[in-house]
């Protein structure tokens, strides 16, 4: 995995509450995520921050909600060989 932490936009939907990733944007380049493979939320003081470990059927990224900063990160991707 390659460590990046870099602000992304994010197209996404609440459902509950909880935000869906739809797609986001890489090096100006639409990701489509084809899978949530693994979400989960952590809280850092008074910021909750969602997790998402999500696919586009080639590459695996750990993406990011900080609910404070109200902001998408791309934390790391793992690029298929």
């Amino acid at each position: 995995m390659l460590n990046i932490h870099e602000k992304i936009r994010v197209g996404a939907v609440f459902d509950g509450g909880f935000p869906k990733p739809v797609w986001f944007g890489l090096h100006g380049e639409k990701v489509l995520i084809k899978e949530v493979c693994y979400k989960w939320k952590e809280r850092e003081g008074t910021d909750v921050i969602y997790k998402f470990t999500v696919t586009d059927g080639f590459n695996i990224f750990e993406i990011m909600f900080s609910s404070v900063e109200v902001c998408w990160y791309l934390v790391a991707m793992d690029q298929a060989s």
